[in-house]
């Protein structure tokens, strides 16, 4: 049996399952039959379990962790056991001991087109076009289909593309210069230079800059293999970086800290028209932020946290607002996924003007909670020169 639930670890940890089946019980039983199969639940993956008692079936999906324990426990009175991956067919015989003899046999099925469990919703990327880098990212597999333990980062990437597409509409220029704070290993760099270029067709030139040389080699090289002529990729800090070329479009996901403050700060000298942003941790106005009249709940560690994100996070949205920018705060992920997970918005209003009011609403604000932030303090010269 030990063997049995390796061999199903194997497959599934690999992305080649897609059916296994026990039958024939040793002994007598209500269950005459299990089988079960990989499915996506709200694109999270779960095996469900469809066990044949009688006349009826009945089901429950299980995690992995969670299958790991169940198979021991129930399957142990069965004698045959069969296995379909995309590689290869297992059939096992299984004696009195638990003891299996394995066979294997080419593959006889395929994967479904969808796992969900619900209708599929179509994603920007479904197109054939989008396979060749998706493949080079490892979200895709030979056969076409996004690998099940990387749908939530599939989702993410499509609802990031869906926030770009709805951006994009208010600045029509056919030609974008886009810089990407903070690209990492550029899943979403990636696929937004494949969707401006390939799918709508627009000019680009898009610089990703990150501090890790290693992944920025590994960028480069994957961008000349997928031949992305017009995106570059530079080790770099954000705020060391300078440009004399015009931004259209500034994207910082996921910066640490005052690092997301120094993307803001470069892309509102820049005049950038459009701002995407994830701001990450929170640190500066935690150790800042005080309140007599909020002590009984900042005297709590985890909402005190999650209060100086918020309030950071709102802070940053005033000041775009006081410098000309029409901003929306957009929930990017489901909060399941991770608790970071709101993106500013940021779009350049056509003659703008310095918004003094909204300025002295961020004074009041961070007067009250004892906040002296860092893009303020960037911007220092802009925003008093305007007072």
């Amino acid at each position: 049996m030990n063997t049995l639930i390796d061999l199903i670890s194997q497959v599934t940890e690999n992305q080649t399952f897609i059916r296994c089946i026990w039958s024939n019980p040793r002994q007598t039983s209500d269950c005459k039959k299990i089988v079960m199969r990989p499915i996506l639940i709200k694109e999270t993956l779960f095996y469900q379990i469809s066990k044949t008692i009688g006349t009826k079936e009945y089901h429950q999906n299980l995690s992995l962790a969670e299958l790991q324990i169940w198979i021991p426990e129930n399957c142990h009175i069965f004698k045959q056991f069969q296995l379909f991956t995309t590689t290869e067919d297992y059939h096992a015989l299984i004696n009195k001991k638990g003891k299996a003899t394995i066979k294997k046999s080419p593959p006889s099925l395929t994967l479904p087109a969808s796992l969900s469990h619900n209708r599929q919703k179509k994603y920007i990327l479904d197109t054939p076009s989008s396979m060749p880098f998706l493949k080079e990212l490892g979200l895709m597999d030979d056969q076409g289909q996004i690998k099940p333990s990387k749908y939530d980062k599939y989702k993410q990437i499509n609802r990031y593309l869906e926030i770009v597409a709805d951006s994009i509409t208010e600045v029509p220029e056919k030609k974008l210069r886009i810089i990407d704070f903070g690209c990492g290993k550029s899943y979403l760099t990636f696929a937004l230079y494949h969707y401006l270029t390939v799918l709508l067709e627009k000019e680009v030139e898009v610089i990703g800059l990150d501090l890790k040389a290693d992944v920025i080699a590994f960028c480069n090289d994957l961008a000349k293999k997928l031949g992305y002529t017009k995106l570059y990729f530079q080790v770099g800090d954000i705020g060391k970086y300078t440009t004399n070329q015009p931004i259209d479009m500034v994207v910082s996901l996921h910066a640490c800290n005052i690092a997301t403050d120094a993307a803001l700060e470069k892309a509102i000298r820049w005049g950038s028209k459009i701002i995407l942003a994830v701001p990450c941790c929170h640190h500066e106005a935690y150790t800042q932020i005080q309140n007599d009249d909020l002590n009984p709940i900042l005297k709590h560690g985890i909402l005190k946290e999650r209060i100086a994100a918020l309030v950071t996070d709102g802070l940053r949205a005033q000041i775009l607002e006081t410098v000309g920018y029409k901003v929306n705060m957009i929930e990017f992920i489901d909060m399941a996924h991770t608790p970071k997970n709101i993106l500013i918005k940021a779009i350049l209003k056509k003659n703008y003007q310095f918004d003094s009011t909204a300025y002295k609403d961020y004074q009041d604000a961070s007067h009250m909670l004892h906040l002296d932030l860092s893009l303020a303090n960037m911007l220092n010269d802009l925003l008093d020169k305007e007072v």
